[in-house]
């Protein structure tokens, strides 16, 4: 009877074992799935996201302590040469049927400040047009496009960091662009809407409230329709576009500088409008009117490919007295001074065969007040160094070590306009500038 007992006893242990064992596998079986699905889950979401950078470390050398540059922000007092990151970027990019947001951020020794910061959507019907808004680059010439880690040389023109400067502002743009095998196909037009105010980079904006945050009422337009062409077989590329820039800021006062006259001595000053006792320029808008085209020709051959590029922009700015930049923050000095403009540049690139070896020369010139000339600057007239005309000749090599490293040495000689007898700008300053660069991107 023990005997028979123990038997069933036995059996049912071994029955609960195995169902035990069973339920256990099932679980196993359950739980693992589970983890494979979120995992493929995580997996698919990854796709949609890209992630890539470049950083830029360069040695810097001028031929005056102190020197005022736009190769990278001012020298400081003490100093005429430096060790920089110029520029490092990390840059996230996630896209997702007919959206897409995107994050760029520069960390440098100077800071770190947002780059980009918008939401883009596409249409999904046509997929030609789309809807961008945050910060962004200004859709105005074709330099400002260009991305920085592409740029044959160090830096943007000078009439580009004048006007437009950190090339970035916080707006809402529409953008037409169909896509490859439509009729239209190599056109883009963007048309947006504004702060003015730019963005704000540690080194080379003030950053007392600068930047980004608009400080009046009024939106700044800016348009550019851009078409882009590859003939026989991509060995021939051309491109062509046209900007426009309406915009401006608010007036302070009632005395506005926008008409020149000239005493019996033949000397030109500006002469003040002032309608305090009569139509109101306080809380108008100071005009800021950019009109501009580039040219793009690139031709491979056995040389190398060459390519030429050409950008002119005039108009309209109003700054202050001493200062023909665009503003980041309210000007501290009230009167406005509305000047007219031109400036440009060309560029010539040759690569040097199918070898990694490229040299590039580059030509750029800002007038400030095209009105006047540095014999009108005496000293007595109120006339600053914010008239003065600046051109620039660099040259440059880069060396493409690999896909993801590039090297560069550029020489920038830089000439300004020499004053009649305004202190400090009566001989032309020196001011050139040597930078050693090397870049990594992902």
């Amino acid at each position: 009877m023990k005997t028979i007992v123990r038997s069933f006893t036995s059996l049912a242990l071994m029955t609960l074992s195995l169902t035990a064992f069973g339920q256990n596998q099932t679980a196993t079986v359950d739980s693992l799935k589970k983890s494979l699905n979120s995992l493929t889950s995580d997996v698919e979401a990854l796709k949609n996201l890209k992630i890539g950078g470049w950083i830029q470390a360069q040695y810097q050398w001028t031929e005056t302590k102190g020197a005022k540059t736009f190769e990278g922000g001012d020298f400081l007092a003490n100093s005429n040469n430096r060790s920089v990151i110029r520029r490092g970027r990390i840059k996230f990019t996630y896209t997702k049927g007919i959206g897409q947001y995107v994050l760029q951020v520069n960390a440098t020794e100077r800071g770190v400040n947002v780059v980009d910061f918008y939401a883009k959507v596409t249409d999904p019907w046509t997929k030609a047009f789309s809807l961008t808004a945050g910060i962004m680059n200004r859709p105005f010439g074709f330099e400002i496009q260009q991305s920085s880690q592409e740029r044959e040389t160090p830096e943007r023109a000078r009439f580009t960091q004048v006007l437009l400067p950190n090339e970035r502002d916080l707006g809402a743009m529409i953008t037409f662009q169909p896509a490859k095998g439509k009729k239209l196909y190599g056109l883009k037009v963007d048309a947006g809407f504004y702060n003015g105010t730019g963005i704000a980079v540690p080194g080379t904006t003030s950053l007392n409230g600068a930047g980004v945050v608009d400080f009046d009422s009024y939106k700044d337009f800016i348009g550019r329709a851009h078409y882009k062409k590859s003939l026989k077989q991509d060995k021939v590329t051309l491109g062509a576009g046209v900007s426009h820039y309406n915009g401006g800021v608010v007036y302070q006062n009632n005395k506005v500088y926008s008409t020149l006259a000239t005493d019996s001595l033949g000397v030109m000053s500006w002469a003040v409008s002032d309608t305090t006792n009569g139509t109101t320029f306080k809380g108008g808008k100071a005009p800021r009117i950019y009109y501009g085209g580039d040219l793009q020709f690139s031709i491979k051959s056995k040389l190398g490919t060459t390519s030429i590029r050409g950008e002119y922009i005039t108009g309209t700015q109003t700054g202050t007295v001493d200062e023909n930049k665009s503003p980041s923050s309210l000007p501290t000095k009230p009167d406005a001074v509305v000047r007219n403009f031109n400036g440009g540049y060309a560029y010539l690139i040759q690569r040097i065969g199918k070898t990694k070896h490229e040299i590039a020369v580059k030509y750029d010139w800002y007038d400030p007040n095209t009105k006047v000339t540095g014999d009108n600057l005496v000293g007595t007239n109120g006339m600053t160094k914010a008239e003065l005309k600046y051109t620039s000749l660099g040259v440059g090599y880069n060396y493409y070590m690999t896909e993801n490293v590039k090297f560069m040495v550029y020489y920038n000689m830089v000439t300004n306009e020499n004053a009649k007898a305004l202190t400090g700008y009566t001989t032309d300053l020196k001011d050139d500038v040597l930078t050693f660069r090397m870049q990594f991107r992902f």
